[in-house]
């Protein structure tokens, strides 16, 4: 027997919460047929002249019909709760544009790998002149640079690796490593990838071109200093022509 569609739809729900339908179902189903049947019984007992068979047979078969579509209908009410609970947590750790981790899950992400002193290499884009493209292409424009910029990131950087945009045209980078210099070597890739692949927009091609603060994780140093002291080398690469990359002290 198929169980019913809402609790084939509960695969993906948390094991503790298909363990709790079940349960509840269980016991909804079950007492319904056992008070069902207990009163049956009691009726023939009293009044003698039912038909037992009959009664009891209408008396199993209403409530499970009736508990069964209950149950069903709360185990969907419920398993969409879920579904919407966990598609808000979802919207509250990714940035809404770009479908990247936001600024809050890339800080939460960040203090879990500084715990037991991890190593961590870091790294903080801008994209260039944004005020220009806004002005050349429109706010549209604007958000279709940012989105192209997230695509290559995706693209160019590996799946284990922390990719976030922390605000307007600022993006956050980091993976688990002390190897600041292959760290280094895969954003520089990036870097000039993104300078060779132009936006496509209506008005045509579009190059975007981005900077870059690298800093590697000091021992027992927080996550907040670690994102200050890249920023301040995306300082220095803003100041020193852009479309570069600088290294924190």
């Amino acid at each position: 027997m198929q169980p019913p569609h809402a609790l084939r739809a509960a695969t993906g729900a948390p094991p503790a919460l298909r363990r709790r339908l079940w349960r509840t179902g269980a016991l909804v189903v079950g007492g319904s047929v056992f008070a069902s049947a207990c009163f049956a019984h009691l009726s023939f007992t009293l009044f003698g002249t039912v038909d037992y068979a009959g009664t009891m047979f209408f008396a199993v078969l209403i409530p499970l019909v009736v508990a069964s579509l209950a149950f069903g209908w709360i185990a969907s009410l419920t398993l969409r709760l879920e579904s919407s609970r966990r598609a808000l947590e979802q919207l509250a750790l990714q940035d809404a544009l770009t479908g990247l981790a936001n600024r809050r899950a890339a800080m939460a992400r960040l203090a879990e790998w500084s715990l037991g002193g991890g190593e961590i290499a870091l790294a903080i884009a801008d994209i260039d002149y944004f005020k220009r493209v806004n002005d050349r292409l429109g706010h549209d424009g604007g958000d279709a640079s940012l989105v192209h910029f997230a695509a290559m990131l995706r693209r160019m950087l590996p799946a284990d690796w922390l990719v976030a945009r922390i605000g307007g045209e600022e993006f956050l980078i980091a993976a688990q490593t002390g190897d600041l210099a292959t760290f280094a070597a895969r954003i520089e890739a990036l870097r000039v990838a993104v300078a060779d692949t132009p936006l496509i927009t209506p008005a045509g091609p579009y190059r975007l071109t981005a900077s870059f603060g690298l800093a590697g994780r000091r021992a027992d140093e927080a996550a907040d200093r670690l994102i200050t002291r890249a920023d301040l080398a995306l300082y220095a690469a803003k100041q020193g022509g852009r479309n570069r990359i600088e290294r924190a002290a």
